[in-house]
């Protein structure tokens, strides 16, 4: 399938002349994250949410102070390369363009896995197989200008806060903060001077002005599918997961889930990444050994990456060549073809345990 397929095609763009204050607005209004960016009618780059949210906002902010070089797609392009794209870029939406650089659809990871959900491979996972386990926890005497530049480092949607128990008790969007801030410096600059004198500024406020006690939590060892569901009809790029006592312990986003889709970073300790002309089942099959080895490769022999390329061996029908190539303190690389995947990566597998013997021996 194409992104002519599946693209939306009422697209909301901004001229580079438009001022920040107005591309917010619109990207509050139409809850979007990722704004395309024209000049003289040609799609030049995106204004992405987190990035106004990086910097000291005021009225004279203009659009190309923001503009991030994100590549666009064709309408002919396939959906697995758009999911690269969006991947290699980390956003989640990128502009379809036509032979003029001019915008004529947008297609968004919401796109993407609201046409998927039905996939088998979401079926193979639990939330905690994949969420984000390093992430910002936000206090209720926290300011709102430390949860601004927490929420533009990590780039993530929500951020929770918990109590003296690190209990979770709300959460802060980071269209809380937006909203928050520039309402109050308008104010501040369409007000009379004096009012304002003895007034903090708004990021030196408590979060809790602008925290949210409704919180969609999502629970570790929920299925995959069932979570995404739950994100796509609340329109929510992430959730935040917590254990039995109420506690955060991830954050599940609608861009890891694509990780999947894609065959990146789909290890858990090791930097996991496969290539080439795979199917989503080969990279269970893939992510399963790796996982039962995991502990050894990291502890013993500092394994931290592994990648694995498929290659489709176009002169004999129906045969593939795999190639794996492991790094730590030493690299080992391996590579085997045949005409199954699975019997392939059988024999690689065999051959890795071999050489993993004869490291485990010499250490």
């Amino acid at each position: 399938m194409n992104n002519a397929k599946i693209m939306t095609k009422k697209v909301v763009v901004v001229d580079v002349n438009t001022s920040a204050e107005k591309a917010l607005e619109l990207m509050d209004s139409k809850r979007i994250k990722e704004l395309p960016v024209m000049q003289n009618k040609k799609y030049v780059g995106l204004v992405l949410y987190y990035d106004i949210l990086s910097r000291d906002l005021n009225r004279s902010l203009k659009v190309n102070e923001f503009i991030k070089k994100v590549p666009s797609i064709l309408p002919k392009d396939s959906i697995n390369k758009t999911i690269s794209i969006m991947q290699d870029s980390g956003v989640g939406a990128l502009p379809v363009v036509d032979e003029d650089k001019k915008v004529i659809g947008i297609i968004s990871d919401f796109d993407i896995l609201k046409l998927l959900i039905n996939d088998r491979i979401f079926d193979s996972f639990k939330v905690e197989d994949i969420i984000i386990k390093r992430f910002p926890i936000l206090r209720t005497d926290d300011t709102i200008g430390r949860a601004q530049k927490l929420a533009a480092i990590n780039r993530i949607d929500n951020l929770p806060v918990v109590d003296n128990f690190g209990k979770l008790i709300a959460q802060v969007t980071v269209s809380d903060i937006l909203n928050y801030i520039f309402e109050k410096k308008l104010t501040k600059t369409r007000g009379k001077k004096d009012m304002y004198k003895e007034e903090k500024s708004p990021t030196e406020k408590n979060i809790m002005e602008i925290a949210k006690a409704e919180i969609p939590k999502l629970n570790p060892t929920l299925n995959l599918r069932r979570a995404l569901e739950l994100m796509l009809n609340a329109k929510i790029k992430s959730g935040i997961v917590v254990d039995s006592n109420s506690k955060p312990v991830g954050i599940l986003s609608r861009l890891k889930i694509l990780d999947l889709l894609s065959g990146r970073n789909v290890g858990e300790s090791i930097d996991l990444s496969i290539s080439g002309d795979y199917d989503w089942e080969f990279v269970i099959l893939v992510r399963n050994e790796i996982n039962k080895r995991e502990n050894f490769l990291v502890n013993s022999i500092g394994i931290k990456t592994i990648r694995i390329n498929v290659k489709s061996i176009k002169k004999v029908s129906s045969n593939y060549q795999i190639n794996m190539l492991a790094i730590g303190k030493k690299k080992i690389n391996i590579k085997a073809d045949g005409v199954s995947k699975e019997m392939i990566f059988e024999e690689i597998m065999n051959r890795f345990d071999n050489a993993l013997e004869h490291l485990k021996t010499t250490h």
